[in-house]
């Protein structure tokens, strides 16, 4: 769309468009015009009362218009309207000189359409119909406008919206002392000034405009301040490479936080200083690259860059280098100084694509890289972005029938836990270690799906088709990107100082009080450790379904697990294969009401499901014990997680049982159908001690396992949900969780999310307990079960002071946004964990984070300014940084 395509055909075209009934001008156009009154006298055209002219697509109206055929200068005045396509325009009086292509305006608005045809504009009667007319994206005005060439013009006191505000007076508007346009192409703008109401809040020396739907050319730029990474500006520019590619680069720099971390005194007393280890400082360039070059694919990369010059942090504390004293001896640490080693290039990169290939074939990537650990948490304010501890991507390509489904799977995840760099050595240099030797530490081992592919055809029917049938077929392969084992140690979990916790060592014991790992990190496979696996899994079921008269259905399947796996540095085989058995019983009871043109369904279904695993052959893959004699099984997915396990990796066999009632209420009204109302409750049975299955003897608790409801509710603006989960042979409520939202979808909203769960704590983790023992059953059960194991205690937790191997993890999440009439925003988010108590001090802290925002933006919402900050625990508060987020600029704008 063009901007300044209303100015133009407003103040030049009209201008020239002949003023009579079959009338020509000195251009040598022949015009319609109709009119009350018209006179021509002493080579002066006047045409008073509802005049209209009108030339091929364009209508000019007004109450008088007049023409000097010896002076060659026309005026329009009194309501006068312009139509040209979708461009509209009204004024007070129009004068236009047609000698010097000079045109001068008074109260003239100029509109660029959309939403309504240029038939509709042209019969409009009124300024103020043609005002309401459709939807205005740009609004525009000019006091005087000359042509200075066959598509370029100079236009004086530039004002515009671009943006859709309405047809009324924007609040908000750019104003230039003067522009040069060229139709179609660009505009540059001296001295543009941003103004809101009447006030000027922001202004640039000059400014490139692109007036095209993809023209190249300056965005908005992206002004920020954070108490993370001081101030910082962005200044993207596009360019456009076709109708189907395009490119953003988007140039910046961080000054980088000022705040100061740590203050020491040397022996004269003197404070040193030194810069917080958090956050960036120097020039980075995001580069963004878009594709739709097909309805069919579309796709998205972009790649950061950034030259860090903070100093380098320790890969395993997450602080500065310390250099030591090595004059004496043993050295001395020496904490009031840190080794000024520039952390250089540092980035990221991220790749989203998606394609139909046809024949039901498809693919998909989603994939993100940054170069070191800490990369997202130093440029982010936010705790809870800071605590994501690992990032993950994957791709996938696939063929999804009727009749199968194939694809092809590669899934990554880079660790984030820890600040190591991923593409550059991680070296500790020689000055900040003891022994005065550089040192490149042991970093942590994830696990990588590389590659998947799975089969899977869906159940058909069988033998006549009483039987329903189907299949499953997946390899896959799960090993660390640069070795094929994790070097981990005998504890299989990576620690910063290669510890490791015995068995025998006390809960409380100084964690630098436990022995040193001696096989984390030393380069060979050690039998305590995971290996690079290979692993083929076969899943076929069987099932049938009988009528039991109009009140209920059986649903009988038989199902068989078949796993072979390969360790790919001990190239040791492994098979373990399970049977399982499913009896379903469900009915339904439904009810039907109709009041006028709303009908109303409530159904009720109950239903009883059986799972039965009799036991195993075969067994997984295993490791030995980090202590004594025996191995334990190892797990790398859920699918060898998906049944319990002894200790040898074979399969325990168990009888599982659910009772469960559905209630809900759906609600049709027209060709709309919503379900305000969905209610579950429902009780878990563990009855493998009552049957005849293998390793029945190591099943401990009592029968019955975890008591659940589950609501989901809407009414309005209101969204509710909530989930409760109680141990009825404790007394546990294993997990309790709520949500709700209120939203009138004008920009005030009222949220709100708290979870409560039964969690093992990491001292039990570290001791060798599965985490995923305890807790509700959608967390700890695995995939072929229908509920979980009891909890239990540890036998080594018996003789602490707290033998519970469990924690209660906690989280309310809240906030509101408010926007109010005049254009202010209000937002705030409030983190609460109830049970968090200050390690040195044991007070309650609940809060753990508080963020406020204020903003302000039209009401046609095209930008918003807001200001963040942000209040942490036991912290100042922090400017958290200034954010401005542009839509629905016409053809630029830096996104919202």
């Amino acid at each position: 769309m063009t901007f300044l395509v209303p100015v133009a055909l407003t103040l030049l075209v009209s201008a020239q468009i002949p003023l009579a009934t079959q009338v020509e001008l000195p251009t040598g156009e022949v015009v319609e015009l109709a009119a009350d009154y018209v006179v021509y006298e002493s080579d002066i055209l006047t045409a008073r009362g509802h005049c209209e002219l009108r030339s091929g697509p364009n209508v000019l109206r007004a109450d008088e218009v007049t023409y000097s055929e010896a002076t060659q200068v026309a005026t329009a005045t009194g309501n006068v309207m312009f139509v040209s396509g979708m461009m509209a325009a009204i004024a007070d009086d129009v004068r236009v000189d047609l000698r010097s292509n000079e045109a001068n305006v008074k109260g003239g608005l100029f509109m660029q359409k959309k939403g309504v045809t240029p038939e509709a504009l042209q019969a409009a009667k009124t300024p103020d119909e043609l005002r309401k007319l459709g939807e205005t994206p740009v609004l525009l005005s000019g006091t005087r406008i000359r042509r200075t060439g066959e598509a370029s013009f100079s236009v004086d006191g530039l004002a515009f919206t671009p943006c859709q505000c309405g047809p009324g007076e924007p609040s908000w508007r750019v104003e230039a002392k003067e522009a040069s346009v060229v139709m179609g192409e660009r505009a540059i703008l001296t001295w543009p000034v941003v103004y809101v109401r009447s006030v000027p809040v922001f202004a640039l020396p000059w400014l490139y405009l692109p007036l095209a739907e993809r023209r190249s050319g300056l965005l908005i730029p992206r002004p920020a301040n954070s108490g993370l990474n001081g101030f910082a500006l962005e200044v993207p520019v596009f360019l456009t490479l076709g109708e189907s590619y395009d490119m953003t680069f988007t140039p910046g720099y961080y000054t980088g936080s000022g705040d100061i971390d740590t203050v020491y005194k040397d022996a004269d007393g003197a404070t040193i200083r030194e810069p917080r280890p958090n956050g960036v400082k120097g020039p980075r360039l995001l580069t963004e690259f878009r594709y739709v070059p097909s309805e069919r694919t579309r796709g998205r990369a972009t790649v950061g860059l950034l030259y860090d010059l903070r100093p380098r942090l320790d890969p395993i504390t997450g602080g500065f280098f310390r250099p030591y004293d090595h004059s004496v001896e043993p050295p001395v640490f020496l904490p009031m100084q840190y080794v000024d080693e520039k952390r250089g290039i540092r980035g990221e990169a991220s790749w989203q694509h998606t394609q139909d290939l046809g024949d039901g074939w498809r693919d998909r990537v989603d994939a993100y890289i940054v170069s070191d650990g800490f990369y997202t948490r130093d440029l982010t304010a936010d705790l809870l972005v800071q605590n994501n501890n690992y990032l993950r991507s994957s791709a996938v390509v696939y063929q999804r029938k009727d009749d199968r489904y194939l694809g092809l799977d590669v899934s990554l995840r880079q660790d984030l836990r820890y600040p190591f760099r991923f593409f550059q050595p991680n070296t500790i240099p020689a000055v900040a270690t003891a022994d005065n030797v550089a040192v490149d530490p042991h970093g942590p081992t994830t696990f990588q799906r590389l590659p998947g592919l799975t089969l899977a055809l869906p159940e058909r029917p069988l033998f006549g088709g009483r039987v329903m049938g189907g299949v499953q077929v997946e390899y896959s392969r799960l090993s660390p990107m640069r070795s094929a084992f994790a070097d981990d140690g005998r504890d299989a979990l990576f620690s910063p100082y290669a510890r490791w916790r015995p068995a025998s060592a006390p809960l409380n014991i100084d964690f630098f009080g436990l022995p040193v790992d001696d096989l984390e990190g030393n380069g060979r496979f050690d039998a305590t450790e995971r290996e690079g696996r290979d692993r083929v899994t076969l899943l076929p079921r069987l099932s049938t379904s009988y009528g039991l008269g109009p009140w209920a259905r059986l649903t009988p399947s038989l199902s068989v697990r078949q796993d072979v796996a390969v360790g790919e540095v001990s190239g040791r085989t492994f098979q373990r294969g399970y049977p399982m058995a499913d009896l379903v019983l469900d009915s339904q009871l439904a009810r039907t009401f109709t009041d006028k043109d709303t009908l109303y369904r409530h159904t009720l279904s109950p239903s009883v499901t059986l799972r039965y695993v009799p036991g195993g052959w075969g067994h997984g893959l295993t490791a030995a014990r980090a202590e004594g004699s025996g191995t334990v099984p190892l797990i790398y997915d859920e699918v060898d997680a998906a049944v319990p396990l002894q200790s040898d990796g074979r399969v325990r066999g168990f009888l599982h049982a659910v009772v469960a009632v559905d209630q809900s209420l759906r609600v049709r009204k027209g060709p709309t159908t919503r379900e305000p109302l969905r209610l579950r409750i429902g009780q878990g049975f563990d009855l493998s001690r009552h049957v005849p299955v293998a390793g029945r003897d190591t099943v401990q608790g009592g029968v019955l396992r975890d008591t659940f409801a589950r609501l989901s509710a809407s009414a309005g603006v209101l969204t509710a949900g909530a989930v409760v989960r109680m141990d009825p042979t404790t007394g546990d409520i294993t997990q309790l969780g709520a949500d709700f939202s209120i939203d009138n979808g004008k920009g005030n909203a009222l949220y709100g999310r708290y979870d409560d769960l039964l969690a093992v704590r990491q001292l039990s983790i570290d001791r060798g307990l599965d985490p995923l023992a305890q807790g509700p059953d959608f967390v700890r059960r695995g995939i072929d079960m229908l509920v979980g194991d009891a909890p239990r205690p540890l036998p080594s937790h018996t003789d602490q002071v707290d033998p519970s191997p469990t924690e209660r993890a906690q989280a309310l999440t809240a906030g509101t946004r408010i926007k109010l009439g005049f254009g202010l925003g209000l937002r705030y988010e409030a983190l609460v964990q109830p049970l968090y108590k200050d390690p040195v001090s044991q007070e309650s802290q609940p809060l753990a984070q508080q963020t406020f925002g204020v903003s302000y933006g039209p009401a046609c919402d095209c930008w918003r300014i807001e200001g963040v900050v942000i209040l942490r625990r036991n912290q100042s508060p922090e400017f958290a940084g200034v954010n401005f987020s542009v839509a629905g600029f016409g053809s630029f704008g830096s996104g919202g």
